[in-house]
């Protein structure tokens, strides 16, 4: 814990991120793979899969974008480089080891971005809720030959939310639709071709039986993406994780633009 916190401490971000709770987020996630790689290695391979079958009929020296790219251990960036391709890997915020081993290679870029918009407004926020609209006009980032969404999008509306509430902060009724209606319209102007890799479904286990389960996505957005392409488990938090009788996993699909990005699609 005291390693974490001054972690959080040097690692720079802008204060609204680190008030949001991205930074302590990031090192959080960074501190759980070292505990449960085994059981992240499944979800991990096919996610990177999946991103490299999207990218083989790119041509050499594509951009391929990376949203919610994180600590890369989904993203197979060394095979699409060794492909010729160039990298944008965006997220909220980017820890020291991510950034030193692409430090020296010009095909690599970070680009340290909130992709919704709303966390300075909120941050900021005085008497108004924060405008979808006007957030939506300020977000802009490069334009790619595949814009990948990366087990990001269920994810964008939790620490806002939390935030919104936390500070008395009024949202839309329809503001988590709208957030990732938002997120969806993005990639499309993105890029021609778009992958979309997320979770549908939280499940807590105990034993064999799964006491609860949550939608990790709203019911229109779920019917926007129609039918994904696959669907496995990630098992993120084994038990003795999050509780000594409790594990969690989630229900992770993904979902192509154009054709089927495996034969078993």
């Amino acid at each position: 814990m005291i390693l974490e916190a001054l972690q959080h401490f040097l690692t720079p971000a802008a204060k609204e991120v680190k008030a949001l709770g991205f930074v302590r987020e990031s090192i959080a996630i960074e501190a759980r793979y070292k505990r449960c790689r085994r059981a992240w290695a499944g979800h991990l391979d096919k996610c990177q899969q999946h991103i490299l079958a999207a990218a083989s009929d790119l041509k050499e020296k594509a951009t391929i974008m990376i949203i919610g790219s994180g600590a890369l251990h989904d993203a197979p960036v060394d095979e699409l480089l060794l492909l010729g391709h160039r990298i944008v890997l965006v997220d909220i915020v980017h820890l020291a080891k991510v950034r030193r081993k692409y430090a020296q290679n010009d095909r690599v870029t970070f680009f340290e971005h909130d992709v919704t918009g709303l966390i300075k407004p909120l941050f900021d926020w005085q008497e108004a809720a924060p405008s979808l609209t006007a957030a939506k006009a300020k977000n802009k980032l490069p334009g790619a030959d595949l814009a990948v969404s990366l087990n990001i999008l269920s994810q964008l509306p939790i620490n806002l939310i939390t935030y919104a509430a936390r500070r008395h902060i009024p949202l839309p009724g329809n503001f988590e639709n709208a957030l990732l209606a938002d997120h969806l319209d993005l990639l499309s102007d993105l890029a021609p071709k778009q992958l979309i890799i997320s979770d549908l479904e939280r499940q807590y286990w105990a034993d064999a039986d799964a006491a609860q389960r949550e939608e990790a996505l709203p019911k229109d957005i779920c019917q926007r993406l129609k039918e994904p392409c696959d669907i496995w488990d990630w098992h993120i938090a084994p038990k003795g994780e999050l509780d000594k009788n409790i594990s969690l996993r989630h229900k992770v699909a993904c979902w192509p633009s154009g054709k089927s990005p495996l034969p078993s699609c």
